[in-house]
Protein backbone atom coordinates (compact mmCIF):
# COMPACT_ATOMS: atom_id res chain seq x y z
CA UNK A 1 0.00 0.00 0.00
CA UNK A 2 0.87 3.34 -0.81
CA UNK A 3 1.87 5.92 1.90
CA UNK A 4 -1.02 7.75 2.57
CA UNK A 5 -0.09 11.86 2.09
CA UNK A 6 -3.16 13.39 2.07
CA UNK A 7 -6.68 12.53 3.70
CA UNK A 8 -10.11 14.07 2.50
CA UNK A 9 -12.93 14.43 5.53
CA UNK A 10 -16.74 14.36 5.81
CA UNK A 11 -18.16 16.78 8.39
CA UNK A 12 -20.96 15.50 9.84
CA UNK A 13 -21.22 12.54 11.48
CA UNK A 14 -17.32 12.61 10.61
CA UNK A 15 -15.34 15.13 12.37
CA UNK A 16 -18.42 16.93 14.14
CA UNK A 17 -21.56 15.50 15.86
CA UNK A 18 -23.72 17.75 14.13
CA UNK A 19 -26.87 15.79 13.42
CA UNK A 20 -28.46 17.15 17.20
CA UNK A 21 -28.28 20.92 16.42
CA UNK A 22 -29.13 20.58 12.63
CA UNK A 23 -31.95 18.63 13.54
CA UNK A 24 -33.13 21.12 16.05
CA UNK A 25 -33.25 23.80 13.75
CA UNK A 26 -34.79 22.06 10.33
CA UNK A 27 -37.76 20.62 12.94
CA UNK A 28 -38.19 24.42 14.50
CA UNK A 29 -38.70 25.93 10.88
CA UNK A 30 -40.99 23.40 9.69
CA UNK A 31 -43.40 23.14 13.08
CA UNK A 32 -43.77 26.77 13.09
CA UNK A 33 -44.26 27.72 9.65
CA UNK A 34 -45.84 23.98 7.56
CA UNK A 35 -47.01 23.03 11.27
CA UNK A 36 -45.30 19.57 10.66
CA UNK A 37 -43.55 16.79 12.88
CA UNK A 38 -40.31 15.93 11.39
CA UNK A 39 -38.24 13.25 13.14
CA UNK A 40 -34.75 12.41 13.48
CA UNK A 41 -35.54 10.03 10.78
CA UNK A 42 -36.68 11.75 8.42
CA UNK A 43 -33.65 14.29 8.41
CA UNK A 44 -31.57 10.72 7.29
CA UNK A 45 -34.45 10.36 4.45
CA UNK A 46 -33.53 13.99 3.24
CA UNK A 47 -29.84 14.37 3.61
CA UNK A 48 -28.44 14.69 0.30
CA UNK A 49 -28.96 18.52 -0.41
CA UNK A 50 -27.93 21.05 2.36
CA UNK A 51 -29.74 22.16 5.19
CA UNK A 52 -30.60 25.71 3.05
CA UNK A 53 -32.21 23.68 0.12
CA UNK A 54 -33.66 20.93 2.19
CA UNK A 55 -35.75 23.99 3.54
CA UNK A 56 -36.15 25.66 0.21
CA UNK A 57 -37.48 22.04 -1.29
CA UNK A 58 -39.85 20.76 1.00
CA UNK A 59 -41.36 23.76 3.27
CA UNK A 60 -44.90 23.98 2.48
CA UNK A 61 -45.51 27.84 3.01
CA UNK A 62 -43.53 28.82 0.29
CA UNK A 63 -44.16 32.65 0.50
CA UNK A 64 -42.07 31.90 4.22
CA UNK A 65 -38.58 30.00 2.86
CA UNK A 66 -36.83 33.07 2.97
CA UNK A 67 -37.45 33.82 6.30
CA UNK A 68 -37.25 30.32 7.45
CA UNK A 69 -33.74 29.89 6.39
CA UNK A 70 -32.73 32.92 8.87
CA UNK A 71 -34.34 31.19 11.42
CA UNK A 72 -32.80 28.02 10.91
CA UNK A 73 -29.26 29.66 10.42
CA UNK A 74 -30.12 31.95 13.73
CA UNK A 75 -31.52 29.00 15.93
CA UNK A 76 -27.94 26.54 14.73
CA UNK A 77 -25.62 29.04 15.66
CA UNK A 78 -27.48 29.72 18.69
CA UNK A 79 -27.52 26.20 20.14
CA UNK A 80 -24.32 25.11 18.43
CA UNK A 81 -22.19 24.96 21.40
CA UNK A 82 -25.18 23.63 23.49
CA UNK A 83 -26.06 20.54 21.24
CA UNK A 84 -22.33 20.01 19.19
CA UNK A 85 -19.43 18.65 21.76
CA UNK A 86 -16.09 19.84 21.26
CA UNK A 87 -14.62 16.85 20.57
CA UNK A 88 -10.87 16.98 21.37
CA UNK A 89 -9.98 13.41 20.02
CA UNK A 90 -10.81 14.93 16.78
CA UNK A 91 -9.31 18.48 17.38
CA UNK A 92 -5.76 16.71 18.41
CA UNK A 93 -6.31 14.34 15.37
CA UNK A 94 -6.24 17.16 12.60
CA UNK A 95 -3.03 18.61 14.95
CA UNK A 96 -1.69 15.04 14.41
CA UNK A 97 -1.94 14.63 11.08
CA UNK A 98 -0.84 18.76 10.06
CA UNK A 99 2.30 17.60 12.27
CA UNK A 100 2.93 14.23 10.31
CA UNK A 101 2.82 16.45 7.10
CA UNK A 102 -0.12 15.25 5.72
CA UNK A 103 -2.39 17.18 3.67
CA UNK A 104 -6.12 17.24 5.18
CA UNK A 105 -9.45 18.89 2.93
CA UNK A 106 -13.37 18.24 3.53
CA UNK A 107 -16.03 17.70 1.07
CA UNK A 108 -19.28 18.01 2.89
CA UNK A 109 -23.14 18.45 1.73
CA UNK A 110 -23.02 20.90 4.14
CA UNK A 111 -23.80 24.54 2.78
CA UNK A 112 -20.99 26.97 3.47
CA UNK A 113 -22.65 28.93 5.81
CA UNK A 114 -23.16 26.30 8.09
CA UNK A 115 -19.89 24.84 7.69
CA UNK A 116 -18.23 28.67 8.41
CA UNK A 117 -20.96 28.50 11.86
CA UNK A 118 -19.41 25.17 12.52
CA UNK A 119 -16.13 25.85 11.91
CA UNK A 120 -15.73 29.01 14.08
CA UNK A 121 -17.53 27.41 17.08
CA UNK A 122 -15.31 24.22 17.09
CA UNK A 123 -12.46 26.62 16.89
CA UNK A 124 -9.66 23.65 15.51
CA UNK A 125 -6.08 24.80 15.71
CA UNK A 126 -5.65 24.05 11.60
CA UNK A 127 -7.17 24.80 8.44
CA UNK A 128 -7.78 22.65 5.54
CA UNK A 129 -6.13 22.76 2.54
CA UNK A 130 -9.24 22.59 0.51
CA UNK A 131 -13.04 23.01 1.48
CA UNK A 132 -16.00 21.76 -1.00
CA UNK A 133 -19.43 22.40 0.58
CA UNK A 134 -22.78 21.88 -1.19
CA UNK A 135 -22.89 25.05 -2.60
CA UNK A 136 -19.87 23.41 -4.56
CA UNK A 137 -20.69 21.04 -6.64
CA UNK A 138 -23.49 20.63 -9.01
CA UNK A 139 -23.96 17.05 -8.53
CA UNK A 140 -23.97 16.25 -4.72
CA UNK A 141 -22.78 12.82 -3.24
CA UNK A 142 -23.11 10.47 -3.98
CA UNK A 143 -21.32 11.95 -6.95
CA UNK A 144 -17.36 12.18 -6.67
CA UNK A 145 -17.44 15.65 -7.85
CA UNK A 146 -16.20 17.00 -4.67
CA UNK A 147 -13.89 14.53 -4.54
CA UNK A 148 -12.20 14.88 -8.23
CA UNK A 149 -12.25 19.22 -7.54
CA UNK A 150 -10.34 18.73 -4.47
CA UNK A 151 -7.81 15.91 -5.98
CA UNK A 152 -7.53 17.94 -9.45
CA UNK A 153 -7.49 21.80 -7.86
CA UNK A 154 -4.50 20.35 -5.31
CA UNK A 155 -2.23 18.18 -7.40
CA UNK A 156 -3.12 14.82 -5.10
CA UNK A 157 -2.52 11.66 -6.35
CA UNK A 158 -5.48 9.00 -6.09
CA UNK A 159 -3.24 6.51 -4.84
CA UNK A 160 -1.83 8.46 -1.68
CA UNK A 161 -5.04 9.86 -0.66
CA UNK A 162 -8.07 8.55 1.28
CA UNK A 163 -11.39 9.59 2.01
CA UNK A 164 -12.94 9.18 5.50
CA UNK A 165 -16.87 9.54 6.09
CA UNK A 166 -19.92 8.12 7.70
CA UNK A 167 -22.97 7.58 5.08
CA UNK A 168 -23.54 5.16 1.66
CA UNK A 169 -23.19 8.29 -0.05
CA UNK A 170 -19.61 8.84 1.26
CA UNK A 171 -18.35 5.59 0.41
CA UNK A 172 -19.96 5.35 -3.29
CA UNK A 173 -18.53 9.43 -3.50
CA UNK A 174 -14.80 7.38 -2.67
CA UNK A 175 -15.16 4.42 -5.06
CA UNK A 176 -15.99 6.48 -7.97
CA UNK A 177 -13.15 8.74 -6.92
CA UNK A 178 -10.87 5.68 -7.14
CA UNK A 179 -9.63 6.72 -3.59
CA UNK A 180 -9.23 4.40 -0.96
CA UNK A 181 -12.36 4.88 1.23
CA UNK A 182 -12.89 4.29 4.73
CA UNK A 183 -15.73 4.60 7.51
CA UNK A 184 -16.03 6.43 10.42
CA UNK A 185 -18.36 4.99 13.17
CA UNK A 186 -16.97 7.25 16.61
CA UNK A 187 -19.67 9.67 16.65
CA UNK A 188 -23.00 9.15 19.04
CA UNK A 189 -24.98 9.83 15.47
CA UNK A 190 -23.70 8.20 12.79
CA UNK A 191 -26.00 8.16 9.16
CA UNK A 192 -25.82 5.21 8.22
CA UNK A 193 -24.10 1.59 10.21
CA UNK A 194 -24.58 -0.85 7.36
CA UNK A 195 -22.40 0.07 4.01
CA UNK A 196 -23.87 -1.35 0.54
CA UNK A 197 -20.72 -0.75 -0.56
CA UNK A 198 -18.05 -1.73 1.63
CA UNK A 199 -15.22 0.73 3.12
CA UNK A 200 -11.67 -0.62 3.13
CA UNK A 201 -12.37 -0.43 7.06
CA UNK A 202 -14.48 0.33 9.48
CA UNK A 203 -13.22 2.81 12.60
CA UNK A 204 -14.97 2.85 15.75
CA UNK A 205 -12.61 5.81 17.43
CA UNK A 206 -10.57 8.31 16.39
CA UNK A 207 -7.88 7.08 17.96
CA UNK A 208 -7.79 3.62 15.76
CA UNK A 209 -7.93 5.56 12.77
CA UNK A 210 -4.82 8.02 14.36
CA UNK A 211 -3.10 4.42 14.63
CA UNK A 212 -3.94 3.50 11.40
CA UNK A 213 -2.63 6.52 9.75
CA UNK A 214 0.79 6.52 11.94
CA UNK A 215 1.94 2.61 11.22
CA UNK A 216 1.09 3.88 7.38
CA UNK A 217 4.12 6.16 8.18
CA UNK A 218 5.96 3.79 10.02
CA UNK A 219 5.86 1.48 6.82
CA UNK A 220 6.98 3.84 4.48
Amino acid sequence: MNKIKHIIFDFDGTLADTWPVMYQAIAGVFLRHDDRQVMIEDMYTLAGPTELQIIEQHLSNREQINAAINEFLADYEQHHEELVERNTAIADLLVSLRQLGIGIALFTGKSRRTLDISLDKLGWEVSFDKIVTGDDVEKRKPSAEGIHQILNELGWARDQTIFVGDSNDDMHAGQEAGVRTFAAQWMAVVQDKHYRIEPERIFDTVEQFAQFVMESHKKS
